[in-house]
């Protein structure tokens, strides 16, 4: 466009000297004058006529450069310009192209920050924050974005704020393991090409409480399996000295017998639970009478309950109250929790109730006016093995499993079970069945 323009600028000043020298060779008067006004307007007309393409383009691409979207060039201009415009034009489109795709990614990883379990943390090569999830917000317990706030403001663990140090994280990243603010947390470090790092800190906390679980549970399987086999050896070992009396040859006998009956008890409680636990598994339902199984339940106990002066009551109402559910899991259930109370309680009374709950359901109660339970073992009644009174419980033959098995049972059938218990006042247990489980 400008050599073009050069040429014309060029042409016209030829044209002006060769009509400057026909108009004195005319003897024109005032050739001159009229020489330099034709050029000058046929100056302002070739410089408007070229120039004006070029200050479209200009306003065109300042407008692409702001990030606005401009209105089209018309591509049916001849020569230069129509190139030039239809050059412009394929940019816009491209670039808006771009753009729309850079925004769709941005809405992408922003509902991917957002919906992430795990907290991300990017940090730039000062220590101060650039961008922090909503989940890591969660973690640290902010109330507010921390943008722009250093490192050492967020953690109050030394250790964790020096493995979050931007020159300290190495090429391939890094790994750590810290408790935050009360949890178990794998951070995961990586520098940023521009300086900085991200770190990506992933929940360990219910895993860590499961491997704890999962540990103590070998541990006191094996030391329940233990003891009674432990017994059953030096019984047996006894047997076969040929000096042992008759009389204690069937003592010894019972003994083990006794031990191997507790072994069975506690590898039958052990195959249920693992029964319950198996998805695979389903639970039956079936229509099951409250009333008639408490009945047979409470009269297989009520020879124990007497002889250790304790009173047995059953209300149930109406008498005809029905749940859906586990025939089995049902009567294994009550006949746990009937044996904790005549066995363990040392209670005067022990009672079943069985009423309909406000939320339509079904709810049954069995309590006793025993010694209770202490509040800081409520919460961890119902776990495998756990004792509040680890003598008394062995002493009367339990394998630890009851309570546990109790509580597999109900959620099973899509209940709920909880303690209620006051030391000196006795405990309650409730048995919450859902409506849909009537």
């Amino acid at each position: 466009m400008r050599v073009r323009l050069f040429l014309s600028c060029t042409a016209l000043v030829m044209l002006t000297l060769v009509l400057y020298r026909v108009l004195a060779s005319a003897q024109v008067p005032g050739p001159a004058a009229i020489t330099l006004l034709v050029g000058a307007a046929i100056a302002a007309g070739l410089g408007w006529l070229f120039e004006r393409p070029v200050r479209r383009a200009k306003g065109f691409a300042e407008l692409l450069l702001s990030g606005e979207s401009p209105a089209r060039l018309p591509e049916t201009a001849r020569g230069e310009a129509g190139d030039l415009y239809r050059a412009l034009n394929r940019l816009s489109e491209s670039l808006q192209s771009l753009l729309a795709e850079r925004g769709s990614e941005k809405r992408e990883t922003e509902l991917l920050l957002r919906e992430m379990g795990e907290g991300v943390l990017a940090l730039d090569r000062t220590g101060r924050v650039l961008r922090a999830n909503p989940e890591l917000q969660r973690i640290i317990g902010a109330a507010e974005a921390p943008e722009g706030r250093a490192v050492t403001t967020l953690f109050r663990d030394p250790e964790l704020v020096a493995f979050l140090a931007p020159d300290s994280t190495p090429d391939e990243g890094a790994q750590g393991e810290f408790e935050v603010f009360g949890h178990t947390m794998l951070v995961t470090a990586r520098p940023l090409p521009a300086g900085g790092l991200v770190a990506v800190f992933s929940d360990l906390t219910e895993l860590r409480r499961l491997d704890r679980v999962r540990t103590e549970f070998v541990a006191n399987a094996s030391h329940e399996l233990k003891t009674p086999l432990t017994a059953i050896r030096g019984y047996a070992e006894t047997l076969q000295a040929a000096s042992v009396a008759a009389e204690d040859r069937n003592r010894f006998a019972d003994r083990i017998v006794e031990h191997a009956e507790r072994m069975t008890a506690l590898v039958e409680d052990l195959l249920t639970l693992a029964q319950l636990e198996d998805p695979v598994v389903a639970t039956r339902r079936e229509t099951v009478e409250i009333q008639p199984l408490v009945e047979t339940i409470v009269d297989a106990v009520s020879g124990r309950a007497e002889a250790a002066g304790i009173a047995l009551t059953v209300k149930i109402e109406p008498s005809d109250l029905t749940v859906t559910g586990d025939r089995e899991g049902l009567r294994q259930v009550l006949e746990n929790l009937l044996d904790n109370a005549v066995n363990h309680s040392g209670a005067e009374s022990v009672w079943v109730v069985g009423t309909t709950s406000e939320s339509g359901g079904v709810r049954l109660t069995i309590g006793d006016d025993g010694r209770g339970i202490p509040t800081a073992h409520l919460e961890r009644v119902f776990e495998r093995f756990y004792r509040a009174d680890p003598s008394r419980s062995r002493a009367t033959g339990g394998t630890g499993l009851g309570l546990s098995i109790v509580k597999h049972w109900m959620e099973s059938m899509g209940g709920s079970v909880w303690a209620e218990s006051e030391v000196g006042a006795g405990t309650s247990v409730h048995l919450a069945f859902p409506p849909d489980a009537r």
